[in-house]
């Protein structure tokens, strides 16, 4: 199981089957042992076997390995072998604790190691007869069949050993590479996924936001109209009031007058009619200021009226444009998931 840090593959934590197709190096594995007479086998960084034995020879699976000494002792030239390749940063070739040649390559990710292919069972020249016997004293195996089984082991220069071996090492190390960057790919495509689809998200609540907006700003103007016939009224019954006044002014003029002919008879009248004078003159003044009240609310309203309509526009351009921009990222989204496609 891959293993994310802030989004980050943990090197450290990264395993070969994580990057690498198993069953695929399984079969390189098979092809590459059978085709160079030699033996092949992949192993984690803690040296647990990740691929089964590719065409181990007799001489190893049924001697060296059945014995218990002699399987620790393959275990440790393999870890020393490895450790070797690791340091070097390339293929290691030696001779076995059982006289065999065999070579480590390191798998190597970003610097990180992951894993290491271990290979060989095979010889360089015929073997030392001597030293197999020794060896099958010391592991307790049959020293005549251990040497009968040293002669089945093919001889193969050096040279072409160690050319097997960096053959071996650039093309596992191409498959681990070529896994990592797709596994980094993957990575990269479901963050972005998971992005497109939080935007698409936050897009689709604009647009309904800016959808409300747009129905709140017609409610709007359509109330600023309602306002501005309301103006309109109250201009037309102050006209009416002050013309009112007009008359009720000259009514108290016309019954002055005729007070001050009655002379003391017309007291009476004339208190009525100075009455009658100051109430046409207050409202006169009333309807005046009520005038200039109303001019003052229309200018509101008209200004508010613009900004309305301009608001409008801004809002149905905006949601025109969240429209276009959501149509943009479902694009993005499916070419993301297409890219995604391709490494499923």
């Amino acid at each position: 199981m891959v293993n994310l840090e802030n989004g980050v593959i943990k090197l450290d934590q990264l395993e070969m089957s994580d990057i690498i197709d198993i069953k695929k190096l399984q079969a390189f594995l098979d092809n590459f042992a059978l085709g160079m007479n030699c033996a092949a086998v992949s192993v984690d960084r803690d040296g647990n076997e990740v691929t089964k034995p590719s065409y181990y020879r007799p001489f190893c699976s049924n001697f060296i390995h059945r014995s218990t000494i002699g399987d620790a002792r393959c275990a440790k030239c393999h870890n020393q072998f490895g450790e070797q390749a690791v340091k070097n940063g390339k293929p290691f070739v030696g001779t076995c604790h059982a006289g065999m040649i065999d070579f480590a390559a390191p798998v190597i990710v970003e610097g990180e190691h992951i894993g290491t292919i271990l290979g060989g069972q095979i010889l360089d020249k015929e073997p030392d007869d001597k030293m197999i016997r020794r060896v099958a004293d010391e592991i307790k195996v049959n020293p005549d069949e251990l040497s009968n089984a040293s002669k089945q082991i093919d001889i193969v220069s050096r040279k072409n050993i160690e050319a097997a071996a960096e053959v071996l090492n650039t093309v596992v190390n191409q498959f681990a590479q070529s896994g990592y960057n797709k596994l980094q790919i993957e990575i990269v495509v479901k963050d972005l996924m998971e992005n497109l689809n939080q935007i698409s998200a936050t897009i689709g609540d604009l647009a309904e936001s800016a959808q409300t907006i747009t129905e709140n700003q017609k409610s709007l103007s359509e109330e600023i109209l309602d306002i501005e016939n309301a103006v309109r009224e109250i201009e037309g019954i102050v006209t009416l009031i002050s013309g009112t006044a007009d008359k009720t002014n000259l009514i108290g003029l016309n019954a002055s007058i005729e007070a001050a002919r009655l002379g003391n008879d017309g007291m009476a009248f004339a208190i009525v009619a100075r009455e009658i004078r100051n109430l046409a003159v207050n409202t006169k003044k009333t309807s005046s200021q009520i005038t200039q009240l109303n001019e003052k609310i229309s200018g509101k309203v008209n200004s508010t009226s613009s900004k309305s309509d301009e608001s409008l526009e801004a809002t149905q351009n905006q949601s025109a444009a969240m429209q276009q921009l959501s149509a943009t990222v479902t694009t993005l989204l499916t070419f993301a998931e297409k890219l995604n496609s391709l490494f499923s």
